[in-house]
Formats: C-alpha cells, structure tokens, sequence
C-alpha cells in the first residue's frame, strides 16, 4: 500500500467511519475543516472518496456556515489556537451549530488548548468524538510526501541570513518535527533516526554556519523525543511499535546543492520545470482546437490515477515520445471503429482530429484518446521548449561540469555564444559551477560574468546565497602556512551511474542526485556512521545487512549484465529520507526507481517540493541584496 492510501485508509476508517458508524443509514453527515486539514486532506482524498462514507459536504472552518442542528459533523482540524476558537464559537450556549460533534486534531493538542475545550459545557454535551489522529503531512504520491506549511519558506526561515535572530526559525523547527512525525504515525513503524553529521566551520563561512550546520541533528533528536512521547501515549492500545521497524536519514539541503538547479530530462521532472507556469498543485492547464474550430481551456490532474502518466514519469523525454507514439498508432490499429473509418479512406490521412471525430459517441475510447492525446500535446511542447531554449547544449555542460568533465572556460564560452539564453538558465549554469567549483568565485569574476552574461545584481546575490547551504562560492583568504588542519578537503567527484534495471542510457542521463547514494548505501549496510550517526543506537539486529545479490539480465539496446539487489526488508522494513530545505523530481524518482529495482520500500520527504524556479526564488529570499 502506497503512502497515499495509508494516509487515505486513516481518514476514512479512523476519522469519518467511526464517527458515521452509529448513524442511521439515511442520515449523512459534513466535513469541517481548516487551511492546514484542507491540504491534507485534498492530497490523499477526492470528494467521491468522502460521498462514499456518507460525507455530503466539506466546509472551511474559516467561514460563515448555515446552521445544522440535528446533523452530526466531523471536524478535522489543526490543534492551533484559532482553529481551537472557531470549534469553541461554534457551539456557544444559546446557539449550537450541529447536533453532535466528532473533533479530529492533525496533531497534538497542546495542554491550554485543552483546557479551554473543557471550559465548553455545550460543547462537552455534544461531543461524540475527540482525538489527536496524527496525520499532518502531505502526500505527493505513493512514495513521497511533504512537511510544508503554509508559507513554504523553510530556507529563508532555517538556513537565511537572519535566520537564527527571527521568531520564525523555531516556530519552522517544530512544525517539521510535528509534521515529520505524523509520518510514522500513520505508517505505525518506529524509526532508527539518523542524520547527516554538519562539518566544522570553515574560516570565510557565513556568520550562522556553525549553527546550520546542526540542523539535522537537532531536527533528528527533536524528532526522537517527539516519537517516544507519541509511544507512550498510544501504548495503551498497542498501535505503535515498541522497536524500532525501520530506517529514517535526515539531511538538509546542503547534502547536494546541485540537483534543485539542475536540467532534468525525464517527463515528469521535465514537466514541472519548463511547464512549471501552467502547473499549479499539479493540474496542468491547456488549451485545445475544437472541431467546431474554437478553443477549449482544460484543466487535468497529474498524478497516479493516470496510468498513462505513471508510465511515462520516470522515462527520458526521448522514450517517453517513441512510447507516445507507439501508443497512438497502436490505438489506430485496435480500435475497431478507427480501423472502420480507415478503410473508407486514405489510411495515411488519419490524424489526432479524425479519431477524435470518430470516437465522438463512445465514451470508452473517448477517454482513452483524450489521455493520449493530452500527453502527445505535453511531450510535443516540451521537446519544443527544449530545442528553443537550446537546453542540450547547456544540460550537456551541466553534467560535464558536474562530473569534472569541464571548467569555467567551457562556461564562458557557452554564456558568450548564446546571449538569447533565459536568464534564469543563466544563472543555473552558474550555481552549478560554483556548486562543483568552491572557491573560484572573487569580485573581478563576479563582474565579468555580469557583464558577460548580462545579470543583475540579484542575480549574483542568489548565486552568493548558496554559501547559506554550505557551498563555498567566494575565494576565502589566504591561508596561513600552519593552517595545514583547516584547509578544505577537495570535492570528490560525484560517482557516475549506468541506467535502471531494464532502462536505456540515453543522452544527457547521467546525472543522478546524491540520494541515490544515501539510499543504496542504507540497502547495502554501508551508510557511514562517521558521516551519518545515529540519535539513538538501534536494537540489536536493526542496523543493515549486506544484501544478497542475484545475476539478472539487464534489457537495454546495449545489452550488459548487472547483478540486481535484493534486501532483507523487502516490502517490510522502510527506508525514509528526509531532506530539509525542499527535494525534487528527480530525488523522488529516484525513490521509485531504487524501490522497483532493489524490490524495497523506499520513501522520501521533505520539508517542499520545488520546481528549478521556485528553488531559485527561495534562494534569492535567503539574504538580503549586498552591494557586488
């Protein structure tokens, strides 16, 4: 069962079954909710999921609503003091809303605000149900989910320049812990908590490195005390285990500062970079030409209902087009109809508009054209934006610069050849050096990639931001000749990566995101407890084992053999990532891909999801404008 459904099966048979089970057969009940219980919920249900179970109507808890006085509600709501007072107005003395309430809380319910609950009589009188459910995060798929709140601004407020000095450092810290661990509770497992160890301060880090670099701990250890309190109290009724059941590395941003600016090449990660404009909560709007010759706007969810989507995310755009293509005439050639009005003409002549014409009465193959159709439009215009914008040419010398196959020259070269580039690929290109080249950058560079490049002076100050997520862009002074202990180690090169199991290597696929590494070494048993120490040593047994590794065939154009990994946790013992200060697509895909390639189940999280330029706009937030 996917992440998605766990969180989904909660809700409904935890939440609404229980609160509907002793209801009349006729009698429905409504849904009240807040802004944070509305994400939630909105990420793992649809509103035929809740008319199933009776739910008749979901309303905000924010908002004026129609009294019910003989119907049931279920609340589910947030434990915040505003949330707490809209529940308390609701069910004044003299005026009750509802007949009966059955109040769900996202997460624990602070002692005060308790206490103000029981001060209600009217409320007391009418309570059906009152419980923490625990269940605050957000789901993505079925395999990552995010602690975000409602700001997202995670890095401006834990790793930005002022940071430390502003209330809202805290206020994040705890959110992320709270969040974090509503996760586990809703998988009902117990993690062996581990986390990335922060590297000592180095002379020329921002003022505040020191502190940053602690964040995982303290995220870690904050997150252990937060589960084994969860523990005690849900002992009673024996839900939560009393060891631990599976594995969780906490990391921050700084852990791979390149892959959020990277250029992907995969649909999905594709998708929401050069499309990132027309997606919003992951609906995608577009505009098709009707028969009648007009325009028609749409609207269309991208996620796992769409089979044709969950095959397609994770391909090359490459494949993922052939893939399209094969499908479209595959349906030319099944479809009895299609073959029919084929025959009464010139077979060469059929396109996308005859079969639309042709299915127009049968709904079955209506939807099935509609679907292809909607990810032919998605694939052609990505390939589109990609030879407009050029984007081979510069992915090309992202991975090479990457994998220390290329140096500033190469990037000159590139900036002074192509003056049209997007500025906001421009300074892409430029993180990424910088992220693989610490160091390097001095004010005499910084103004001729300005004026070379035509950047601003924000511009730069977002490259410079990245200090803030432990890079070190600018050159540091000169060092001392007995400083020989203080000098940085140089960067190792990123270890390169052959395709998936049963994958092509296609162009410009070599970049992989260092989570890959984190998740194969927790498979393998070899994640260094130097570099990743654990809150607590983990029961006797817990930690990893060597996997068994079996000789399969890998089927690609190039064949080659491989040995594919199995591990002892197959399906049964998670491996959790947590990543703060936001992931991306291709770290997520990468969760997929391992899990199908190792058979395990692997999860990832973090604090957001972010699109290449909504990382970018969180890193400009990080630090005020300096004068360059």
């Amino acid at each position: 069962m996917g992440l998605r459904e766990v969180a989904r099966e909660r809700l409904v048979a935890e939440m609404v079954e229980s609160s509907v089970k002793d209801l009349p057969d006729n009698e429905w009940t409504l849904l009240v909710v807040d802004e944070t219980t509305t994400k939630v919920l909105s990420s793992v249900c649809s509103v035929s999921h809740l008319v199933e179970k009776r739910v008749s109507l979901v309303e905000n808890i924010q908002k004026k609503r129609q009294p019910l006085p003989n119907m049931t509600v279920i609340y589910f709501i947030s434990p915040t003091q505003g949330s707490v007072s809209r529940l308390l107005a609701d069910f004044q003395a003299k005026n009750p809303l509802y007949k009966r309430a059955c109040v769900f809380f996202s997460s624990q319910l602070p002692k005060q605000e308790l206490e103000r609950i029981k001060q209600s009589p009217t409320l007391l009188s009418r309570l059906g149900a009152l419980k923490e459910l625990n269940l605050e995060f957000l789901a993505i798929d079925s395999r990552g989910f995010t602690t975000a709140g409602a700001r997202e601004e995670t890095l401006k407020d834990v790793f930005g320049e002022d940071a430390n000095s502003s209330g809202s450092y805290e206020r994040e810290m705890d959110l992320i812990v709270r969040r974090l661990a509503s996760v586990f509770a809703s998988l009902k497992e117990m993690p062996a908590i581990r986390f990335r160890m922060g590297k000592p301060p180095q002379e020329g880090d921002p003022v505040g490195a020191s502190e940053r670099q602690l964040i995982s701990q303290r995220i870690a250890v904050a997150l252990h005390a937060e589960l084994t309190d969860m523990r005690q109290k849900m002992a009673a009724d024996d839900s939560f285990p009393n060891t631990e059941t599976c594995d969780l590395v906490i990391v921050d941003r700084g852990m791979d500062p390149v892959a959020p600016f990277m250029h992907e090449w995969t649909y999905e990660c594709m998708c929401f970079d050069l499309l990132d404009d027309v997606i919003e909560n992951n609906i995608f709007k577009y505009t098709i030409d009707t028969n009648k010759g007009s325009e028609e706007e749409r609207e269309v969810v991208l996620g796992e209902q769409d089979p044709i989507w969950v095959e397609l995310r994770h391909k090359h755009i490459a494949e993922a087009s052939l893939l399209l293509n094969d499908k479209m005439n595959y349906f030319k050639s099944a479809n009895k109809l299609a073959k029919h009005k084929a025959n009464q003409g010139n077979q060469d002549d059929i396109d996308t508009g005859d079969l639309k014409q042709m299915v127009e009465s049968l709904p079955q193959y209506r939807e099935q054209l509609k679907r292809l159709s909607l990810h032919v439009h998605i694939a052609t215009k990505l390939n589109t934006l990609a030879k407009q914008m050029g984007l081979h040419e510069i992915g090309k010398l992202e991975q090479d610069l990457v994998y220390g196959n290329a140096t500033s020259k190469e990037v000159i070269k590139l900036l002074g050849a192509r003056s049209h580039m997007k500025e906001e690929d421009k300074v892409r290109l430029l993180m990424t050096y910088v992220a693989t080249h610490p160091e390097k950058l001095d004010n005499s560079r910084r103004m001729q990639w300005m004026k070379l490049a035509k950047l601003t002076a924000e511009d730069m100050n977002m490259i410079n931001n990245l200090e803030y997520l432990g890079v070190a862009v600018s050159k540091r002074g000169a060092k001392s000749a007995l400083s020989f202990a203080s000098k940085r180690k140089k960067r190792s090169i990123r270890k390169e990566h052959g395709a998936f199991e049963g994958e092509e290597q296609w162009q410009l696929s070599r970049f992989q995101p260092i989570v890959y590494d984190i998740f194969q070494d927790m498979l393998k048993g070899e994640l260094s407890q130097d570099e990743y120490p654990y809150v607590i040593q983990p029961s006797s047994g817990v930690v990893g084992k060597k996997t068994q590794m079996i000789d399969v065939e890998l089927s690609v154009r190039k064949k080659k053999s491989t040995r594919r990994e199995t591990t002892r946790g197959v399906e049964g013992r998670p491996v959790v990532l947590f990543i703060i200060g936001g992931m991306t697509r291709s770290e997520l895909r990468v969760a997929h891909q391992l899990s199908s390639q190792f058979s395990s189940n692997l999860l990832i999280g973090a604090t957001s999801i972010d699109s290449p330029v909504r990382f970018l706009r969180n890193v400009n937030s990080m630090s005020l404008l300096d004068e360059i």
